[in-house]
């Protein structure tokens, strides 16, 4: 299984170092995600790429999120709490709202608009509406996609062609481990893994996403310096993750794809052009750049933002914090909440 991956990591390293040269946002993600959408159009087989390379992807990554987090960045994270659970409830609200108007212009139903429109992780939604009754599964995981990929496009075109200044942030990366680096990072590795184990004894949603960046992040707070990454190793992360993203897209699924995919993208630009100006007005009331406020906003990914936070030198530990705020909000008031309320309106199966 493994020999059939390889052509496709080769083809999307290959993506990733044409987009590289050609100045696209992310390359690394991105790249990869368009050749594995791409490869899997073309052969028209099923794609394998193992799950757990996409998670020791995103280990990398948590680490890199979570290694800015200082005492003195903690309590300003802890300053900020009420501004990120505003800004949370404005994004929320956006999203429901567009994404009622594509339920009632689509026809897929308010249960299913509702579900797809929420901006929680793709699979965590996904998986979300398997557990609601009411709901189709293809009809969310493609309003989610759409989502997803239009904000991990259209954010770091804005960001870092828009209201960014044209500087490359690299202050966190490396192009090698010193000798003494190697059990400080061992430290961290193995603290990582020993609290992904207990998650999932606790079955914890989004653990690969959450424990590595809580878990750099105490570690940080507790005093252990956290070294920095190689450049090399950042990007085969972001490859082994955006090859992922690219073979869980299926647009093959439903008949109507097209008009929910469009009505969709249309929404997603819309939220993601108020959320611009609601960013514009709260940079002004609050300490924090344009570009911090726009990204922290951005109903994306967490790895995905952090990176762009990374390359158009915002604040990296606010960006991550109010997302993973969001997040987490999403995963323990906004799911249950959206739930009671459709089992209410009977829209949705007991």
């Amino acid at each position: 299984m493994y020999k059939q991956s390889l052509p496709l990591f080769v083809l999307a390293a290959l993506s990733g170092y044409l987009f590289s040269i050609g100045h696209i946002p992310l390359p690394w993600t991105l790249g990869p995600l368009v050749m594995a959408m791409t490869w899997k159009t073309i052969t028209k087989k099923p794609v394998y790429w193992p799950k757990k390379f996409r998670n020791m992807g995103m280990v990398v990554l948590g680490y890199m999120m979570g290694s800015p987090f200082t005492p003195s960045v903690a309590h300003q994270v802890l300053y900020q709490l009420p501004l990120m659970l505003t800004i949370t409830l404005i994004l929320i609200s956006l999203c429901l709202v567009t994404g009622y108007i594509v339920g009632r212009y689509t026809g897929v139903g308010v249960a299913n608009s509702v579900i797809g429109s929420i901006p929680g992780g793709l699979s965590q939604m996904s998986i979300i509406c398997e557990e609601t009754g009411g709901t189709d599964v293809s009809v969310v995981t493609l309003m989610q996609t759409v989502r997803v990929i239009t904000v991990v496009f259209t954010v770091p075109l804005l960001a870092l062609h828009g209201i960014a200044d044209k500087v490359t942030a690299t202050s966190r990366l490396t192009t090698a481990i010193g000798a003494s680096e190697i059990p400080i990072l061992a430290v961290f590795a193995v603290s990582i893994l020993v609290l992904i184990k207990l998650a999932k004894r606790i079955h914890l949603s989004n653990l690969y996403v959450i424990v590595p960046i809580l878990g750099t992040a105490l570690l940080v707070l507790s005093g252990v310096h956290a070294p920095a990454l190689p450049s090399n190793v950042i990007a085969l992360a972001q490859i082994f993750v955006g090859i992922r993203m690219g073979i869980d897209v299926d647009f093959g699924s439903l008949t109507n794809w097209k008009t929910i995919a469009l009505s969709s993208l249309f929404s997603v630009l819309a939220v993601i052009l108020l959320l611009l100006g609601v960013a514009f007005i709260f940079s002004h009331i609050y300490s924090m750049s344009l570009v911090t406020a726009f990204i922290s906003m951005a109903p994306g990914g967490m790895s995905e933002m952090g990176l762009i936070a990374l390359t158009a030198n915002a604040d990296l530990p606010t960006v991550v914090a109010f997302q993973l705020f969001r997040l987490l909000f999403i995963l323990i008031v906004c799911v249950p909440a959206a739930r009671w309320w459709l089992r209410k309106q009977g829209h949705m199966c007991s």
